[in-house]
């Protein structure tokens, strides 16, 4: 049952059609000019034709300064007009409602992208960018919320049917708001002044809009750091707002400079935090409440709208991750819904390096405009060998545009190193997408077969018009005198091989860290050795500081810049390779070596000799991470039909 899920909710003048909403999500779809293009129509279109009642844009700068990132959507001008009320037509074509998300990223705003330091109330670093910004005049405030206004004149003019002011996740008003950003002595600050400038921000922006759009105020109901907003100051702001000037209140946690990991909603923090906030706050005013994060679960989707904490959630990665997640809630097929691990890997990484969003689970995402898939291959016979994240994606991909699909792979069950994801510390949802991902092509009609390693003549016997060769990668194994029998990552993490007390860890990277905290939290005493000048280098920012954080207070010791030389009479012996120091680190009980992996393909070569087009992709390619063995798998098949439409 979905009581109360797809129940429509009035919102001040308007009423969304269910209770499930997009919340803004930066895509990095546009150039540096800030307009909306074909790309940004063809996503919001996708995930209203998804089902979901509401899709609040990405976050729109209402002045140059406010600007995070070179490639967001502006607000800040007329020309912005066009290309926005292009988004809003397609998602109205669709059945779905549009709220236009308006922000000023205040000391949060990127120095690289503005041209220099930030604008902010007080002079107050963001320590996730190291900027100090300017502290705003009174007569730059005035501008700003002046620019603010105007923002909003364009969106009605563009036609949304609403707008939501960003008034937390430590941005400008955020900064106002709280008395550990905002030291400023004027009318602007203090305990009464702080509340000024998102007071006026709402007056004007209501002004602006009028009574028959409606108006959303985004908020932290806790920062997450000391002496920053809480739920007592969400609450005194939602009191100041409800009735004719904020029609609802959108619950989110954390700052976007003091506390990324909330702010993001990293996976290996607990769940649960901000629906219980959001009910806090539905119980103190008369005006709904809506709530964010980590969301993405039909059950707890029901649980916060059926035991009235909310009354809509807001759903950002998930819908990335699956646009049609309201249809198949709606239809009773939640079974067939890929999951999102809240990875950060391809929706936060890939954006803060330059853009655009993508989706380790969703490799479509951002190519919804694209034709080429759309080409129906009426049943040529294709064999993907591999069943690993670049086998299995290539191989739903190739069944869905027409292709008879034979999938081999030689171990009894699918998934390969993918399988892995959720068993280490903290990654227990990356189990969702993995078993999505696995059930999507379990279910999807493909010959499947397990425990087969095939010969040539196998394949050559299917007449395939094309063999994907997806058969990953080996771990390396380094030669080093005495080293004898060591340990992988998939044997200790899947149970295969249990490790001994003391372990020496050699490579500190991805793979090394995350088995050394797994290890030391299984009363583990671990050393870690690595011959680069840091560890994790290729994790995602956030989870490696958060990784690297948790490891200071368990067993485990490491050692940069020194490379393992040999084993003598049992004990390891290592370089410095700074200072050329030779030293032992004493006796271990089990070796793990985690140095890298290298591709694995036995196949292609012959495969080409005996006449068969192949393409090899995933790790057996080039050894990767999941997000660019799924892009591969997609990337196979489109350039199929690319070839097609070029008359290859």
């Amino acid at each position: 049952m979905n009581t109360g899920v797809f129940e429509r909710l009035r919102v001040g003048p308007i009423e969304l059609p269910n209770r499930l909403a997009l919340a803004p999500v930066k895509t990095a779809f546009g150039g540096t000019d800030g307009m909306a293009t074909d790309r940004h129509i063809a996503y919001y279109r996708r995930r209203a034709l998804g089902g979901v009642g509401l899709i609040i844009l990405e976050p729109l700068f209402i002045a140059p300064m406010g600007r995070e990132h070179p490639r967001q959507l502006g607000a800040d001008s007329d020309a912005a007009i066009p290309g926005l009320k292009s988004i809003v037509e397609a998602v109205h074509a669709e059945g779905s409602l549009v709220f236009a998300h308006l922000n000023h990223a205040g000391r949060a705003a990127n120095p690289k992208v503005i041209g220099g330091p930030p604008e902010a109330p007080s002079a107050v670093p963001c320590p996730t960018s190291g900027a100090t910004p300017e502290s705003m005049s009174a007569e730059r405030i005035q501008e700003v919320l002046d620019a603010y206004a105007e923002a909003a004149r364009r969106t009605r003019e563009a036609g949304f049917d609403g707008v939501e002011l960003q008034l937390g996740l430590g941005y400008l008003p955020a900064q106002f708001l709280s008395l550990r950003t905002n030291s400023r002595t004027d009318e602007w600050g203090g305990e009464e002044g702080r509340w000024r400038f998102a007071d006026e921000v709402v007056a004007l922006v209501r002004q602006a809009i009028g009574p028959d759009l409606a108006l959303s105020a985004r908020i932290s109901a806790d920062e997450k750091v000391e002496g920053g907003l809480d739920v007592d100051d969400a609450v005194a702001l939602g009191l100041r707002f409800e009735g004719s000037r904020v029609d609802i209140l959108h619950v989110v946690t954390g700052s976007a400079c003091d506390s990324p990991p909330w702010y993001y909603q990293h996976m290996a923090l607990p769940g649960g935090v901000n629906e219980m906030l959001a009910s806090q706050l539905r119980s103190a005013v008369a005006i709904p409440v809506m709530v964010a994060g980590r969301l993405g679960d039909p059950d707890r989707i029901r649980t916060v709208i059926g035991d009235g904490m909310a009354d809509v959630v807001a759903l950002g990665r998930p819908l990335l991750a699956d646009p049609d997640l309201p249809l198949k809630m709606r239809d009773g097929r939640e079974e067939e819904i890929m999951g999102c691990g809240s990875c950060l890997q391809g929706c936060l990484a890939k954006v803060k390096a330059g853009g655009p969003v993508s989706c380790l689970i969703n490799p479509e995402l951002g190519q919804e405009g694209a034709p080429s898939l759309q080409v129906a291959a009426v049943g040529e016979p294709l064999v993907v060998v591999g069943g690993g994240p670049a086998g299995l994606e290539a191989a739903l991909v190739a069944h869905r545009a027409g292709f008879q699909v034979t999938l081999f792979e030689r171990r009894s069950a699918l998934g390969g190193q993918f399988a892995l994801a959720g068993l280490t510390t903290g990654k227990e949802a990356m189990e969702r997408p993995f078993r999505s991902l696995v059930r999507a092509v379990e279910n999807s009609g493909i010959d499947i077969r397990t425990g087969a390693e095939p010969t040539i003549r196998d394949i050559a016997k299917l007449h395939p018009s094309k063999v994907v060769i997806a058969t990953g990668s080996r771990p390396i194994i380094p030669v080093i005198l005495g080293l004898e029998d060591p340990l992988t990552a998939e044997e200790v993490l899947t149970g295969k091989t249990e490790a001994g007390q003391r372990v020496l860890i050699l490579g500190g990277g991805l793979v090394g860290i995350e088995l050394a905290e797994q290890l030391a939290r299984d009363d583990r005493e671990v050393v870690v050795v690595e011959v680069l000048e840091d560890v994790a280098r290729d994790m995602e920012a956030i989870t490696r500081k958060m990784t690297l954080k948790r490891l200071q207070s368990l067993p485990v010791e490491i050692h940069t810049q020194t490379r393992l030389l040999r084993f003598e009479h049992g004990e390891a012996l290592v370089r410095n390779e700074t200072t050329g120091e030779e030293r032992t680190l004493g006796r271990f009980d089990s070796v793990l070596v985690a140095v890298g992996h290298r591709s694995h393909d036995p196949l292609s070569a012959a495969l080409r000799e005996a006449g068969l087009e192949v393409e090899v992709v995933g790790d057996a390619r080039a050894p990767g991470q999941v997000w660019d063995a799924t892009q591969d798998g997609r990337e196979a098949i489109s350039a199929i039909f690319d070839s097609n439409d070029r008359g290859g």
